[in-house]
């Protein structure tokens, strides 16, 4: 078993044809709190993950789960953030509408990834796979979806800033498309833009 990254909540670990996820303890918090916090979480990312692959979305599969711990199966890949800008037109219309597409399977059952951006995406085998559901949570609300979308967004201008244009293009065409209310969602999305603008003005 080796690490292979680091996350604000988890170390994570390559063991043979698994990843495994360990939330170890957090000193700065209560040991209560923390507990809690650890267990909810993991367990909340097993169940989410798992909806989300009977859903028919692309994410890996949940193997094993404990108290504080994930084994999710392997993804062989590469995470989308470090192929976008090299890949052929056609091949990033493929990504961003399979992001599009995936992102509006999850939103249609209620789930919100909470960290959707090209970091945690892996584009394996042709196929774009949504990984770290670890801040996931279920939410009807159109706000909460536009959320989800605005981070994305935001994402693609700060890393991709020289295709994010007709990369978000191609995500939202295809998420309008599949997503119950699609074209309301994307509206709160540039409604929340256009506080945050407001904001900036006057702050």
């Amino acid at each position: 078993m080796r690490k292979i990254g680091d996350g604000a909540e988890a170390v994570i670990f390559r063991d043979g044809k698994n990843v495994l996820k360990k939330r170890p303890k957090k000193g700065y918090r209560h040991p209560v709190l923390d507990e809690q916090l650890r267990k909810g979480r993991t367990k909340r990312e097993a169940k989410v993950t798992a909806k989300a692959k009977a859903l028919g979305v692309n994410v890996p599969e949940v193997m094993q789960t404990s108290a504080y711990d994930l084994s999710l199966s392997f993804i062989a890949g590469k995470r989308v953030r470090d192929i976008l800008d090299k890949a052929t037109s056609s091949q990033r219309r493929s990504i961003c509408s399979q992001i599009g597409t995936q992102a509006a399977l999850l939103h249609n059952a209620g789930i919100i990834h909470g960290d959707l951006t090209t970091s945690n995406l892996i584009f394996s085998r042709g196929k774009v796979v949504f990984i770290d559901f670890g801040l996931s949570f279920h939410s009807e609300r159109i706000e909460d979806k536009a959320v989800d979308l605005h981070l994305l967004k935001e994402a693609l201008e700060s890393r991709h800033w020289r295709i994010w244009k007709k990369c978000f293009g191609d995500v939202a065409k295809a998420y309008e498309k599949k997503a119950k209310g699609g074209k309301t969602v994307l509206k709160r999305m540039e409604e929340i833009e256009g506080r945050g603008r407001y904001k900036r003005k006057t702050g």
